[in-house]
């Protein structure tokens, strides 16, 4: 089951208004290193600087773990398995 975390993607040109919302596959991730106020995650198909530190994000990998029984949509919400049609 894979493991998504919400984080702010930094803009490249550096502006905060112009960062977005993504969902993040933690299965994906290679390593995540700060970089300043900010930290960089590395992927199996590439990098993504996020507004989040380090612990935010480790706080994040961490929410509602215990007892999880229906696949995670983020680290807030999860999909009912009742509501799942397939």
């Amino acid at each position: 089951m894979a493991h998504f975390v919400k984080l702010t993607q930094a803009s490249p040109n550096g502006y905060a208004e112009e960062d977005s919302k993504v969902l993040f596959n933690l299965d994906t991730v290679i390593s995540v290193e700060p970089v300043g106020d900010t930290s960089v995650i590395q992927t199996r198909w590439g990098r993504v600087t996020v507004r989040e530190d380090l612990n935010s994000i480790l706080d994040l990998s961490n929410a509602d773990q215990a007892g999880a029984s229906a696949p995670q949509l983020d680290s807030y919400n999860r999909i009912n398995e009742e509501t799942l049609s397939l």
